[in-house]
């Protein structure tokens, strides 16, 4: 079961980076026009999805033994607090609030900031592999009935 999700999980990884790789391409056929911000958001999504997909690849190679299926939340706000924070701070508006009220609009560190933070790329897939890395699938074995008997306690023995 185990060879069968990590094998699904990179077949459908791939066909999301496909998805994402002609995006635009793929507007062009359905001709979708208008909601920018929606398209726009539709493009992180699909590369948290292909982080999480990736994610997940190495949580189940790593065959960790746990009892039952869980989200470890832990796990995704430690791995996953900066590149979300990264993800927010990237939109522009506090960005500049920030760099304007603290550094006085210096070219250098708002040059800085902007190109640190533009990559939404990075800090999208970081988010979808911590979400991914942080699920834990248990995978119980087939059961082995025994049946063990004690011969002492079931026969008498005369005397």
């Amino acid at each position: 079961m185990r060879l069968f999700l990590i094998i699904f999980s990179f077949v459908n990884a791939f066909l999301y980076y496909l998805v994402y790789a002609f995006y635009d391409n793929i507007l062009g056929i359905i001709s979708a026009s208008g909601a920018f911000g929606f398209f726009a958001f539709l493009k992180l999504l699909v590369l948290i999805v292909v982080g999480f997909l990736i994610g997940l690849i190495v949580s189940l190679m790593t065959r960790v033994q746990v009892e039952k299926t869980f989200f470890d939340y832990r796990i995704a706000i430690v791995a996953g607090i900066i590149p979300f924070i990264l993800l927010i701070l990237s939109t522009g508006i506090v960005t500049d609030f920030i760099v304007s009220g603290i550094f006085n609009s210096n070219r250098q560190v708002s040059e800085f900031v902007f190109y640190f933070l533009s990559r939404q790329i990075i800090w999208t897939l970081w988010l979808g592999f911590a979400l991914g890395a942080s699920v834990r699938v248990s995978f119980k074995k087939k059961l082995k009935h025994e049946a063990y008997f004690k011969m002492e306690d079931n026969l008498k023995i005369p005397s």
